[in-house]
């Protein structure tokens, strides 16, 4: 959409300035949206909703334009002060990513922003993580505007997509029409009746989107740091000595790299290549970006296989799971189809799996003793739930169990209380001295509320609803799930794993993400340059779109094999993704030697006229503030330079650089 209204009404300036405005607006109904003092559930969805539509018009209106009007800035001589300026454009986005995915998880879980309120809804601070980002979008747009007088923007040229639509109809329609022994043309858009210069730049276009064919399978892998990397970072420990990594946090090793190889590459490795004669251009670039991204998920895969080894089993996508917690006096003996096992005292079972929607029957009995109690299990409503059959004696209380792990780097316990009045649970001390000091309420024969706590010994203050209270010590290590069982006697009281702590360390992860990086840099930032080099004139900000739009499709590639389900562990599904991008790079390959670079100079003309008429325009508005009259005379101005030289007043310095001559490979975008 921002490309289309960029190239056909406002053109790229006013396109950014006006759907920044409805950017900020978004940010501010979004932040509207989760504050928790919004009265109704049915308000916070709709102004979410609202704010998040709004954020996608923005981006969307924003992003396309963006780079295409950084690129106008330059002279068709100055490529590689361009190819520069696109690297430098790619480091600042990454720098304030850097900055964004460090700082707001500590925005969101560290600051309290609600003084004094107990309710759970206040515990995070959603309203500062919204807030903060859109209060940096007005800066920023004040700057954008503050440079205004110094840049240089071409004028829109009018509808262009109804005109391409129509010069692609005309060819087909003609093409069709046309006797198969007189079709003599060398390309089918030629058989439009459209302007020779519509028909050329319409069929650069579509070049290059055919090339762009296989690049949705990148943004596929790529996009999944934020979800499918995150939950593996969920699985693992964030503790690096005294520094904590949250998960949602680990997606900053993407920026940093970024911010640290884009110079490193820039300084050492591109010059390395020029100085031993070793071609690498855009194209071949891009294809090994998107091996690397390849090798990237088969490394996430080997350390997911790791990872799975030490985890608890849960139920898979169409089962549901039973674990049986002792609280009686004596070993149980519990057999179910036949098969028997023993759960000491004070101790919990394996989780036993049975198909969804079927039900089963458990008989249990003290170690020795003949006679035999039994409970029935029906299906939960829910699959993958586990559920929790506590048995004291003589009795046996159904629960479900907590299957999800704290993403706050600590541990997580909750009260399974079996006492006859509430229990109100509070951690007053932790050997990380931080710790959150909600209480939760365990009523009789249920579970509580989970509570996340650093990892160490934490000390539960616990109320009896008697009047009496009582101390309880945990330990909890990092990722670790905890059920504190409560008795009647005190000293009967007794604590389960129900799932294992994360013991691979989360360094484990920066292979990958040095690895996706790298290929991010050689194909993303190549890939934006590309696409505005061999764009013409008139659709610049359409092609970057189309660039984007991959993006989008790869996304949409991530929710169809997300919704299918086809995978019950994750380093499968990884597997088939890294076989995916394997496929694509192959297919860009072939495209790619197949592909005929555009001669960029053959824009050069067109590009100095509309330099000529922004010239001209910023001359008038000069005169005009002399009080000199609306026109400009004549002989007021000399045609701009066309060789490459100096021309003050078309744009202000051209500058060659003695070092890259024209010709060079590094100006080649042929594989």
């Amino acid at each position: 959409m921002g490309a289309v209204i960029a190239d056909s009404y406002w053109g790229k300036y006013k396109t950014i300035l006006y759907l920044s405005v409805v950017y900020i607006l978004g940010h501010a109904v979004k932040t509207v949206g989760s504050i928790p003092y919004v009265p109704s559930q049915t308000a916070h969805v709709v102004l979410s909703m609202i704010g998040l539509f709004l954020i996608a018009v923005g981006s969307g209106g924003i992003k396309p334009c963006v780079s295409a009007f950084g690129g106008d800035q330059f002279q068709p001589e100055q490529t590689y002060i361009r190819k520069q300026f696109f690297s430098l454009f790619y480091f600042a986005i990454n720098a304030g990513s850097l900055i964004s995915t460090f700082v707001t998880p500590i925005f969101r879980a560290d600051v309290n922003c609600y003084p004094g309120e107990t309710d759970p809804i206040f515990d995070e601070c959603y309203a500062l993580a919204f807030g903060v980002p859109g209060a940096l979008m007005v800066v920023a747009l004040i700057l954008f505007v503050i440079g205004t007088r110094w840049y240089t923007m071409y004028p829109p040229e009018g509808s262009i997509v109804p005109r391409v639509c129509k010069c692609v109809y005309s060819a087909c329609k003609n093409r069709w029409n046309t006797p198969s022994s007189e079709r003599n043309k060398d390309h089918w858009l030629e058989y439009s009746t459209s302007s020779k210069k519509l028909i050329r730049d319409t069929k650069y276009v579509f070049r290059v989107m055919i090339l762009f064919i296989p690049l949705p399978a990148f943004w596929a892998l790529f996009d999944q740091q934020g979800s499918r990397w995150t939950l593996q970072a969920i699985q693992t420990n964030g503790h690096l000595g005294t520094l904590l990594i949250k998960p949602d946090q680990v997606e900053v090793l993407n920026p940093l790299f970024i911010v640290i190889l884009i110079p490193i590459f820039e300084s050492t490795l591109y010059p390395a290549l020029r100085y031993f004669k070793i071609p690498f251009p855009p194209l071949r670039r891009m294809t090994v970006g998107l091996i690397l991204a390849g090798t990237s998920f088969i490394a996430a895969a080997i350390l997911q296989i790791e990872i799975d080894k030490t985890l608890t089993p849960l139920p898979p996508s169409n089962q549901y799971g039973v674990r049986i917690i002792n609280a009686g006096s004596c070993n149980l003996s519990v057999t179910n189809g036949g098969q028997s096992t023993i759960v000491p005292m004070k101790s919990a079972s394996e989780i036993d799996f049975f198909k969804f929607n079927t039900d089963t029957e458990y008989e249990y009995a003290c170690e020795g003793i003949t006679a035999t109690n039994f409970f029935n299990v029906a299906s939960p409503a829910s699959k993958e739930e586990v559920l929790e059959f506590t048995i004291t004696d003589g009795n046996h209380i159904e629960t479900q169990m907590i299957t999800h792990k704290t993403e706050d780097g600590g541990g997580r316990f909750s009260i399974l209380n079996l006492r006859n009045d509430n229990v109100t649970a509070t951690v007053t001390a932790n050997d990380r001295l931080f710790f959150e000091d909600r209480p939760i309420v365990g009523l009789p024969n249920q579970r509580s509320e989970e509570i996340d706590v650093p990892y160490g010994e934490a000390t539960v203050h616990l109320e009896y609803g008697d009047g009496t209270s009582g101390e309880y010590y945990l330990y909890l290590d990092v990722g670790g799930v905890y059920s504190v069982v409560l008795q009647e006697i005190e000293a009967d009281s007794f604590d389960t794993l129900d799932l294992n702590p994360s013991v691979i360390s989360v360094a484990w992860m920066v292979p990958q993400f040095v690895l996706i990086t790298i290929g991010e840099v050689f194909l993303s930032i190549t890939g934006l340059e590309f696409s505005y080099t061999q764009a013409p004139p008139s659709m610049k900000s359409v092609l970057t779109s189309i660039w984007l739009f991959t993006v989008s499709l790869g996304n949409i590639i991530v929710l169809i094999v997300a919704e299918a389900q086809g995978f019950e562990k994750a380093s499968d599904e990884f597997f088939f993704f890294a076989g995916l991008i394997f496929v694509a790079a192959i297919l860009f390959m072939f495209l790619a030697y197949r592909y005929i670079p555009v001669d960029e100079n053959e824009f050069a003309e067109e590009i100095l006229i509309e330099q000529e008429k922004v010239r001209k325009r910023a001359e008038e508005y000069r005169m005009k503030k002399l009080g000199m009259g609306e026109g400009v005379p004549e002989n007021n101005y000399d045609p701009p330079a066309t060789n490459g030289g100096v021309d003050n007043d078309a744009c202000d310095v051209i500058v060659e650089h003695p070092n890259k001559p024209e010709d060079s490979y590094e100006n080649q975008t042929r594989f």
